[in-house]
């Protein structure tokens, strides 16, 4: 796995090492541990694989939630108008950014139009040009819709897909 600080610096990871808040992990090609405090004085960690993020921190000393935010480069700024997207698959690999994780603890992946909170769970965070695809192995995950401005919790077995907005005519 690569990471990269946030002044340009990169490294590869190998074994226990602490990574600032704002490097961006590449965590495409292995698994990467992250362990947090608490703020209760305890530990909780989980391990996060199959794409690319940058890790932050947010909520109070009694509730902290570690942060890990999509950023994979893959082309969705550009995402086609919704009539001429089936058009668009045809000829160019769908554009897809992901990160599973698996544990324990108060983390949370954001997508671009949604973010998935879990606690004890296996879950997929995917962007594609059609929404944010969250899907739950285990568990259950709190998913704040950003278009829809509501939150929605998916159990173990189920999927949400948080649509962009309408685009205006």
């Amino acid at each position: 796995m690569v990471v990269t600080l946030p002044d340009g610096t990169r490294f590869t990871l190998t074994g226990e090492r602490a990574v600032p808040f704002g490097a961006r992990v590449d965590a495409r090609k292995g698994r990467v541990r992250i362990t947090a405090d608490d703020g209760r004085g305890g530990t909780y960690s989980a391990v996060f694989y199959d794409g690319v993020f940058v890790p932050s921190q947010r909520g109070t000393k009694a509730r902290v939630i570690i942060e890990l935010r999509l950023v994979e480069d893959v082309g969705l700024a550009s995402c086609p108008a919704p009539r001429k997207a089936a058009a668009a698959r045809k000829k160019k690999p769908p554009r897809k950014r992901r990160l599973w994780g698996d544990g324990k603890g108060s983390f949370s992946i954001k997508g671009r139009h949604s973010a998935a909170t879990a606690r004890g769970t296996l879950w997929l965070v995917q962007d594609s040009c059609a929404g944010t695809l969250t899907q739950v192995r285990r568990g259950v995950v709190e998913v704040r819709d950003f278009t829809r401005r509501r939150t929605v919790r998916v159990q173990a077995g189920q999927r949400y897909v948080a649509k962009p907005p309408r685009r205006r005519r």
